[in-house]
């Protein structure tokens, strides 16, 4: 499959399983040691739980608060602290700005238009023929398990610990 996006959908760092690691406001650095932000939330496949995503809530040094790393270009620091970025404020400024009210109403015309803007800030060089989400960028994380996010957990609109 070359591209799950009738699956995709976000969901907040707060809702997810965090007995193992707390993603909730977890520092997001870049590979030059720079803050890029902090975790707001997550862009995952419905079904396989397997994200592609980060969101980054970059405060406002970003020209939108929000924007997305894709999940290959992220990994824990040492001591499981802060995830660090394989990227610098500089190249995340090229990023397009992410909404999270607006993802859940695009169309697949929007969110194709979406992915091909990220498609294109974030290869530099156009790989050999490979499906897009087979790519290094997308890569699914060695930190990640599928379980942070248990669908049967929570209502869909309901919060965490069956809070509204």
């Amino acid at each position: 499959m070359d591209h799950p996006r009738p699956g995709l959908r976000y969901v907040d760092a707060s809702d997810l399983d965090d007995s193992k690691i707390k993603f909730n406001r977890l520092e997001v650095q870049g590979i030059d040691g720079q803050k890029l932000g902090t975790v707001e939330g997550f862009i995952i496949d419905r079904n396989s739980a397997r994200p592609y995503y980060v969101v980054v809530d970059a405060g406002g040094w970003f020209k939108s608060k929000h924007f997305l790393a894709p999940i290959g270009h992220i990994a824990f620091a040492p001591g499981d602290s802060k995830l660090v970025a394989d990227l610098t404020k500089d190249r995340v400024k090229n990023y397009p700005g992410f909404d999270k009210s607006e993802f859940k109403k695009m169309s697949e015309d929007e969110l194709k238009m979406m992915d091909d803007q990220m498609w294109t800030v974030c290869v530099v060089e156009t790989p050999a023929v490979i499906a897009r989400y087979e790519h290094e960028h997308y890569r699914y994380p060695t930190w990640w398990e599928a379980d942070f996010y248990n669908p049967n957990r929570e209502p869909e609109g309901v919060g965490p610990r069956g809070i509204g």
